[in-house]
């Protein structure tokens, strides 16, 4: 007896039709998540847009800062001892330019990602899709 070829969307190339509604489908579908991305103005702001759009799991997991927690707590008593005066960028219009340079490189804004491992997890794309 042969074995059954399981009928699964990918099986049935559902995942072929996808790749070309993707770029109609998305902007729809990423459109509530944008807007929320767009009001932002803090940290505390993004974390709350991030919750909303990414899997629990996924959230947690990053939110949480991994395993025993000792970088995410390093962090926030660092950050804790900062103070920001937000009357520096009184009169300033957007778009504001925060370009600067890190390690020799140009950057666009003066934060970027680190490894995490399991970036699959949280963008389809992995690493390549954190970084873009």
């Amino acid at each position: 007896a042969g074995v059954a070829m399981s009928l699964t969307p990918h099986a049935l190339g559902v995942h072929h039709l996808l790749k070309w509604l993707s770029p109609v489908v998305r902007p729809l579908l990423d459109y509530p998540s944008r807007r929320r991305l767009d009001a932002c103005i803090n940290i505390s702001d993004l974390r709350d847009a991030a919750k909303l759009r990414a899997h629990k799991m996924v959230f947690d997991y990053l939110d949480a800062g991994a395993d025993d927690e000792i970088t995410i707590r390093r962090n926030k008593d660092a950050y804790s001892q900062l103070e920001l005066h937000y009357k520096i960028l009184a009169g300033l219009s957007p778009p504001l330019d925060m370009s600067t340079r890190v390690m020799g490189r140009d950057v666009k804004i003066p934060f970027f990602t680190s490894p995490t491992a399991g970036s699959k997890m949280f963008h389809a794309d992995g690493e390549v899709g954190v970084a873009r």
